[in-house]
């Protein structure tokens, strides 16, 4: 099934996350044995109702186990949380899509 972790390039304080999206393609390759990445953009709203669109990578890997990949999937996206500025972080193995917060 599929796998998706996304990340966006760039911090909110402008900081290059280029390093960490290294990171998570090697850990997504280590655990499901390859990785395929693509620039997209996201967008979300604030609370006062602004648009805001991020630069983002798209981490997309296979997995056999959906329990394994959401456990891997939801580690990756709490230390993303613990080394940037981002609220959330969006992971979805199947049909089964999260916002980490």
């Amino acid at each position: 099934m599929k796998t998706e972790l996304i990340i966006p390039n760039l911090d909110n304080d402008g900081s290059d996350n280029a390093a960490l999206i290294e990171r998570n393609i090697s850990a997504m390759c280590a655990a499901f044995g390859g990785a395929t990445v693509y620039q997209a953009n996201g967008y979300w709203i604030n609370e006062s109702g602004t648009l805001f669109r991020d630069p983002v990578s798209v981490i997309v890997s296979a997995a056999t186990e959906k329990d394994g990949a959401l456990s891997v999937l939801r580690e990756a996206a709490r230390e993303i949380l613990n080394a940037t500025d981002q609220e959330a972080v969006f992971i979805a193995v199947g049909d089964q899509a999260e916002i980490i917060e």
